[in-house]
């Protein structure tokens, strides 16, 4: 009987699928940030909230995983906006509402509808995320997708 061998790649195929993770990771982030800056249902004033939309934190691995952030950073508003809620004054009586007549109304609390902007497209694009770990293990994407 003839004698075969069997090399041992395990570090290798890892470190590929570590590195295909990431570039899954990022290219899926990256498709739900694309999404929620064009699909949004709210009208666009300034453009802050719109503009703050981004990979905060690029995937890296993190214990047996891999972890990215996306999303708004440093915009007050920006979770009221996605989930809703009500708004009740702090440090005074009532809320001070500026009016584009100059007058200024006066309210106890405010209730603000929910607009979800980034989970809409998270439920677009999260459920791609395997098919775009494995076209990037496919490729040997070592960039980290980027």
């Amino acid at each position: 009987m003839a004698e075969k061998s069997l090399t041992w790649n395990g570090p290798a195929v890892t470190a590929k699928l570590k590195a295909a993770q990431i570039a899954g990771v990022n290219r899926t982030m990256g498709a739900c940030v694309n999404q929620a800056k064009r699909s949004h249902a709210w009208q666009n004033r300034t453009g802050v909230l719109e503009g703050g939309i981004a990979i905060v934190t690029f995937a890296e691995a993190e214990g047996e995983g891999v972890r990215g952030v996306w999303g708004v950073q440093d915009v007050r508003y920006a979770l009221i906006h996605e989930l809703g809620g009500v708004i009740r004054p702090v440090k005074a009586q009532a809320l001070a509402i500026p009016q584009p007549d100059g007058s200024v109304r006066f309210a106890k609390s405010v209730t603000i509808p929910k607009r979800p902007y980034l989970r809409p497209a998270a439920d677009q694009y999260y459920p791609m995320l395997s098919d775009n770990i494995r076209r990037a293990y496919e490729r040997g994407e070592a960039d980290g997708g980027a």
